[in-house]
């Protein structure tokens, strides 16, 4: 082998020597290249799927929930409803039993005056039956100083004072007097009795009372009053129903002195009856009173139909003679025998000068 091949290999060899670590350096570098961008190339991908995995799950979720969410809605929404209502109940139970415990207490305020009214002297008891008849009043609709009056002031022709507890006014100058001033104290009395006996005295007792107070009104004679017409009726207001039919159970022959003197016994439930008559006779009195305006105006309104139709046919004769005048006239005019339009023709053909020629119409 020469020297120029020995040489030629010496250089291939230091060549191979260079290549090959380099080579060898690429090789590796490229081989971790390739497996950190197959790595990452993992991640992307398993970050994908899971992005996707969790996105898709939430989804479902949301799907398997809106059925529970839309439950709890509604029964949110029905709870606050229920509170509502539990509200609105409890707020009217309150009122309710306001209302109980004012009627209860209205009540216990007129048994309290009852018993004390019972137990004291006739004045007391007479402004007692003024106060319950006057509420009675009040509650049946009728006005106060229009339709009745409480405790007013009349005088009789000796010039007297009398003041009936009330006064109804009816229709036509009609007057209803009602008096409250019976005695309860007898009746008080035979209530409380310890033995039948002593019960059938004061009951007794009680009914001699109430004659004597009719007695007393009779004497009064509210017929001769100043101010009142002769009364229909003086109705004596019992404010007790009981004290009022145990007389009468006891004795009817009350009802009949009553009757005699144009007197009736009234208690707080029948006056309001009687009372509600009166606004009817009230009511009934406007409509009868609207009836004859109503037959008052519809007799006018023919009156003015009779002359309106007179006033026609007179119009329509006159308005014939004008027609009739007009007619003539015409005739004179055109139409008769000689009238004017034939002689101005004949004028005009005869050879008179005029602006205007007649026309033949």
């Amino acid at each position: 082998m020469n020297q120029e091949s020995l040489y030629f290999l010496l250089i291939i060899t230091v060549l191979l020597l260079i290549i090959i670590p380099i080579v060898y350096f690429i090789s590796k570098r490229r081989n971790k290249f390739i497996e950190l961008s197959f790595s990452n190339l993992a991640n992307e991908i398993l970050k994908e799927n899971n992005e996707a995995l969790n996105k898709n799950n939430f989804e479902r979720l949301q799907e398997t929930l809106a059925p529970f969410k839309e439950q709890i809605n509604q029964l949110n929404a029905q709870i606050s409803d229920l509170k509502k209502e539990q509200a609105r109940a409890k707020e009217n139970f309150s009122l309710q039993v306001e209302k109980v415990v004012e009627q209860t207490t209205k009540i216990s305020v007129d048994a309290d005056n009852l018993t004390n009214a019972l137990k004291s002297d006739s004045k007391a008891q007479g402004a007692w039956g003024e106060m319950v008849l006057e509420r009675t009043l009040e509650e049946s609709g009728l006005r106060q100083g229009i339709d009745y009056e409480l405790q007013k002031s009349f005088k009789d022709k000796s010039g007297k004072n009398y003041i009936p507890d009330a006064v109804i006014y009816l229709p036509d100058n009609r007057n209803i007097i009602i008096d409250s001033k019976v005695s309860l104290t007898a009746y008080s009395k035979y209530v409380e009795a310890k033995d039948s006996q002593e019960g059938e005295a004061f009951l007794k007792e009680h009914i001699k009372s109430i004659k004597n107070h009719m007695k007393g009104l009779v004497e009064k004679d509210y017929n001769s009053l100043e101010g009142i017409n002769a009364p229909d009726y003086v109705l004596i207001f019992v404010p007790l129903e009981s004290a009022l039919s145990s007389a009468l159970k006891a004795d009817w022959d009350i009802q009949r002195l009553a009757m005699q003197n144009q007197m009736g016994f009234v208690t707080p439930i029948n006056l309001i009856s009687i009372l509600r008559m009166a606004e009817s006779l009230w009511k009934l009195d406007s409509q009868n009173k609207n009836a004859q305006d109503i037959a008052k105006r519809a007799g006018l309104m023919i009156d003015k139909f009779n002359g309106l139709n007179n006033d026609i046919k007179d119009l329509k004769r006159h308005l014939n003679l004008s027609i009739s005048a007009l007619e003539g006239a015409e005739n004179k005019l055109i139409n008769g025998n000689g009238n004017l339009f034939s002689q101005a023709k004949e004028l005009e053909q005869l050879g008179a000068k005029t602006k205007k020629k007649l026309s033949d119409n």
